[in-house]
């Protein structure tokens, strides 16, 4: 009887949400976040027209003006500017939760978006192993250099290099890294030789530009102040610049450990003894919280113990 009268009281205080139409609250945030109808139309597969449309049916609904429109450009309103955080927190749970739901179960798939240079001469060529040992889960490696937003991205995790300041994220060090001077040995058959620093005057450098200042560091560190270090050509991501030096088109500063198979082939050498120690390393970063997802923890076990074994071989080579 008690617990009849308990359910009729929820039942008749128990308030139906009416909510505007999700696909223009979804319109509503994206072009919130972007402030374009174009951009946003882009993220979600519609024409700019359909964006415009779903808006104003939403501030029909709400009955409240959500944005200024001039042209082109268009703004929060004040109305719009409190509205906005609030949608994109909703949103932003939503994600995770979903993102939860599917992690549930070691069963699936798991993205893991990397610097190329790090998934290219490292990450890779040990995956085999981890397919060997769970065939359950399946591993899809995006790459990109760019800052991540977990918030926007697809990826479970990510390897970046950086110090160990990741603020709302759990970071796992997996390695540091030393930087040297490498060229192909065919490179200095057919030029001047190269036995002290300021003979690099004599080869082209070779950069990879999203990290300009390497070879500024290395020439400081030896005491060399002769060089130009922003001389030579820039590309791309470290990995095309060792090929370069691969190709003899110069000399790249590279990290021994990510270049581990072309010293040990000799289609590279090191021409001067002296590794820069660099404060920075690879750090595998993913939302705090996501720590007990299954296959994000399968992973991660297994990345930290290659890491570790890699790096206890580096050590006894020295």
């Amino acid at each position: 009887m008690h617990l009849a009268l308990h359910v009729a009281i929820a039942k008749e205080t128990e308030v139906p949400r009416r909510l505007p139409p999700l696909n223009a609250l979804r319109a509503f945030e994206a072009a919130a976040r972007h402030l374009s109808f174009a951009r946003a139309a882009d993220e979600l597969h519609l024409t700019p027209s359909a964006i415009s449309h779903q808006i104003k049916s939403l501030e029909d609904q709400v009955r409240v003006k959500l944005f200024q429109r001039s042209g082109r450009k268009v703004t929060l309103t004040d109305a719009g500017a409190r509205y906005y955080p609030a949608l994109r927190q909703a949103f932003d749970r939503m994600n995770e939760a979903t993102e939860e739901l599917k992690q549930s179960d070691v069963l699936g798939s798991l993205t893991i978006n990397v610097l190329p240079t790090f998934a290219i001469r490292w990450l890779v060529p040990q995956l085999s192993d981890f397919q060997r040992r769970h065939p359950e889960i399946e591993v899809r490696i995006t790459t990109n250099v760019e800052t991540i937003d977990f918030n926007r991205s697809e990826a479970d995790a990510a390897v970046r290099f950086g110090s160990d300041n990741w603020p709302g994220l759990t970071a796992r060090l997996l390695m540091t890294e030393e930087i040297v001077p490498v060229c192909s040995p065919k490179l200095l058959e057919k030029g001047p030789p190269l036995r002290t620093p300021a003979d690099l005057k004599h080869y082209q450098l070779l950069h990879d530009v999203n990290r300009p200042d390497t070879w500024r560091r290395w020439l400081l560190a030896v005491g060399e102040t002769s060089i130009d270090p922003d001389r030579g050509l820039k590309l791309e991501t470290t990995n095309l610049a060792v090929q370069g030096a691969i190709q003899g088109l110069g000399i790249v500063p590279a990290n021994p450990s990510l270049v581990k198979p072309e010293l040990e082939a000799g289609t590279l050498i090191e021409p001067f003894a002296y590794h820069l120690p660099v404060e920075n390393g690879y750090y595998l970063v993913y939302p705090t919280g996501r720590e007990q997802r299954p296959r994000l923890k399968a992973f991660e076990d297994w990345l930290i113990e290659m890491a570790q074994r890699f790096n206890t071989e580096v050590i006894s080579r020295i």
